[in-house]
């Protein structure tokens, strides 16, 4: 890991996380978040922006750019992801998720999942759903990159909480 990336790990925001290096990004002028960032080495083994970590981030950004220039959604939109870590429970991971979403109602920013655990990314969205009815996500569309076979369950959820859905294939 750079040196550089971690000195620009700024602090967390509400329910957004994490301000992404800018070295991360490929886009010098965007926003991008990341919430729930591993910070804990006794359950979640590494901390911070892993190996691993940046090359979720350094393989999901290129299309999350793609997708938000293909359909119009605004280049100057504040993007959130959320890791999905496969080392911490469903429980927590649904929380974190619920309160990443619990700040974005009522905004018009975009949120991503990432993971190397897609059924992660389903499960704990599933868990939160019925909390998701109260939340004004209307304008929060969700960008998911990943695995064709979660995108029916995910789109059905998303259409639930009246939030927009986007998906493209990571192969």
């Amino acid at each position: 890991m750079s040196t550089i990336a971690v000195k620009e790990v700024q602090t967390p925001r509400r329910g957004g996380g994490h301000r992404i290096p800018s070295s991360l990004t490929e886009r010098p002028d965007s926003r991008v978040y990341l919430a729930n960032l591993p910070n804990h080495s006794a359950t979640a083994g590494l901390v911070g922006y892993t190996p691993q970590l940046q090359e979720l981030i350094s393989d999901a950004l290129p299309i999350t750019w793609h997708l938000i220039d293909k359909q119009g959604l605004g280049s100057d939109r504040v993007v959130h992801l959320f890791y999905a870590n496969p080392k911490e429970s469903l429980q927590v991971n649904s929380e974190r998720l619920l309160e990443l979403l619990e700040g974005l109602s009522m905004t018009d920013h975009i949120w991503v999942p990432v993971s190397t655990s897609h059924s992660m990314i389903l499960h704990a969205f599933r868990n939160i759903l019925p909390e998701l009815k109260y939340l004004h996500l209307a304008s929060v569309p969700m960008l998911y990159v990943g695995d064709n076979a979660n995108r029916r369950s995910l789109k059905a959820m998303a259409d639930m909480c009246k939030m927009p859905f986007y998906f493209h294939a990571l192969y």
